[in-house]
């Protein structure tokens, strides 16, 4: 991380998270394969200038994955195919490819934003905008691996009951309710006590903003951001 930090020691951290925020609007606005290609060539080639490609890719895997399945979905079953080849239709191609770029292209700009600053970091800038932000964006990513967990232990204490996943989806769709109905009561409990816990501790909401000085690359990183912006509205389509 070295590197990294040394290459973008004087872009201030909530600089680089409006760039993000413009980066997200202006996938938004691209329409097209070709677009959406570039956006994903130019974002994999700053991810190459910072050292991040390897992690990068690794992050990215499931997603590919998740696109691949979107593509053929579409391909198969998208209503507005007209044109076949055998029995692929070419509207769903093209539909599902811009989707699964589109999604690919999101998660690549969050990946590297992640990447490039720790989390702690993150948390603590947020408090530029609310002094709260920042805390229950913590108390959000802390409570999600726990979560994950007590849905693994649930779901095998069920298997060992007897519970039965079957086939169909209407099938799975029952023997999972039956997972996620305890996880989200005891998401509830642990949420009262968590705030239960802050109250107890004095924390309030009394507290200023934390304050962000910008400087003359942190205007350019905006700037830039917005010409971005501005060429995927005029050039999107």
């Amino acid at each position: 991380m070295w590197p990294v930090k040394q290459k973008l020691r004087n872009i201030n951290i909530g600089a680089q998270a409006i760039l993000v925020l413009l980066a997200f609007l202006s996938i938004l606005f691209l329409h097209t394969w070709l677009a959406l290609s570039i956006f994903t060539l130019v974002s994999l080639l700053i991810a190459v200038y910072l050292g991040l490609l390897i992690s990068l890719l690794k992050r990215l895997s499931p997603i590919v994955y998740l696109g691949s399945v979107i593509i053929l979905l579409h391909t198969l079953v998208n209503p507005h195919n007209r044109h076949f080849i055998l029995f692929f239709g070419l509207e769903g191609f093209n539909y599902g490819l811009i989707t699964a770029l589109r999604l690919l292209d999101i998660v690549t700009v969050t990946q590297i934003f992640m990447l490039v600053n720790p989390l702690r970091n993150i948390i603590s800038a947020l408090s530029w905008i609310h002094p709260d932000l920042g805390i229950v964006l913590g108390l959000v990513l802390s409570i999600l691996p726990v979560i994950r967990q007590q849905m693994e232990v649930t779901l095998n204490v069920q298997l060992a009951r007897g519970l039965r996943i079957g086939k169909y989806p209407w099938q799975r769709i029952k023997a999972y309710l039956a997972v996620m109905i305890p996880i989200v009561i005891k998401s509830l409990i642990r949420a009262q006590i968590m705030a239960q816990l802050l109250h107890v501790r004095g924390y309030n909401s009394n507290r200023e903003k934390r304050k962000i000085y910008w400087n003359h690359t942190d205007r350019l990183v905006i700037a830039g951001g917005l010409c971005l912006l501005l060429i995927s509205i005029v050039y999107g389509k």
